[in-house]
């Protein structure tokens, strides 16, 4: 069963890839510009998710597929990457894992590697965390090994890239909330 968080995600992903939503009952399209705005979706993008997740369920769906968001919010439909394009595709929860019918068949040129691919909201601070964490790292053996780098030609210190890390840490933070208040 799909959540409804990856629904949410799988119709997000392809309206940021030009598709519209259909609502067949008064034969509207719905397409929106702005899917993200800054580390979340868009209110209008939020509004359009919570209108047609409850009362019009039944009857939207995203144009080039068969799927109500109500058929994908049961307990018959799984959420997977499309070994395509490794975008969101909905799939039968029983048998075979493979997509009913992706999105991108009717997308030309696509998937394009020379563009950023859609995405879910990213939480800047959670990210940048990551990315110092990764840094902090010492490096495996194994990872020394690959590198080919004699421990006599560079220099280092623990101390020296600790206080670094830590710096570049605290100024990345300082950085990030200072900006997330002047957007207030």
């Amino acid at each position: 069963m799909a959540s409804r968080t990856l629904v949410k995600n799988y119709l997000a992903q392809w309206m940021q890839m030009g598709k519209t939503v259909s609502l067949s009952s008064q034969s509207k399209q719905v397409h929106i510009y702005q899917i993200l705005k800054g580390e979340r979706y868009s209110t209008i993008f939020n509004n359009l998710w919570d209108e047609i997740s409850t009362t019009k369920a039944n009857e939207a769906y995203l144009s080039g597929t068969d799927q109500t968001i109500s058929d994908l919010l049961s307990n018959q439909w799984e959420i997977i990457a499309c070994a395509r394009c490794n975008l969101l595709v909905p799939t039968l929860g029983v048998g075979p894992r493979t997509p009913v019918c992706c999105p991108c068949d009717d997308l030309p040129n696509h998937p394009n590697l020379d563009l950023v691919s859609p995405h879910i909201p990213v939480q800047l601070v959670t990210h940048l965390e990551a990315l110092c964490d990764r840094l902090e790292k010492k490096p495996t053996e194994d990872e020394q090994l690959s590198n080919n780098i004699p421990d006599d030609v560079t220099y280092t210190s623990e101390e020296e890239d600790k206080q670094t890390i830590h710096n570049l840490r605290t100024s990345v933070l300082k950085l990030i909330k200072t900006n997330a208040s002047e957007r207030l």
